[in-house]
């Protein structure tokens, strides 16, 4: 593929679905997308999760912080994230919900180093 097309996937079935996701991880998503990055909220969840790994079977959970709400909202991501989230979910009985939130506070983690 040529170098300038390399920032973008190959087309692929986007699917909706409703998940709970913790206000202060949305709101940071958000700033990122209005203020810094050219990538709509779905777009940056969908990175998280790609970006999102268990390796060698070690899961670190981290505990919600106190007070800490969670919003259902309505989320796009393509078919095969989804499927990643599905595999994670039967391999390590951990909830969708749950899993989304860990992908994006550990790439926001990742990002806020840099």
């Amino acid at each position: 593929m040529q170098k300038a097309f390399f920032r973008f996937y190959k087309k692929e079935k986007w699917i909706n679905r409703n998940v709970e996701i913790e206000e202060t991880l949305y709101e940071q998503l958000k700033d990122i997308s209005s203020n810094i990055l050219d990538a709509s909220l779905n777009k940056l969840i969908d990175a998280c999760v790609e970006n999102f790994k268990i390796e060698n079977d070690e899961i670190i959970f981290y505990k919600k912080p106190m007070n800490e709400i969670t919003i259902a909202r309505s989320i796009r991501l393509r078919e095969s994230m989804w499927n990643k989230l599905d595999n994670y979910k039967k391999d390590y009985d951990i909830s969708l919900y749950k899993l989304i939130n860990m992908s994006i506070k550990y790439t926001l983690e990742e990002y806020n180093k840099e």
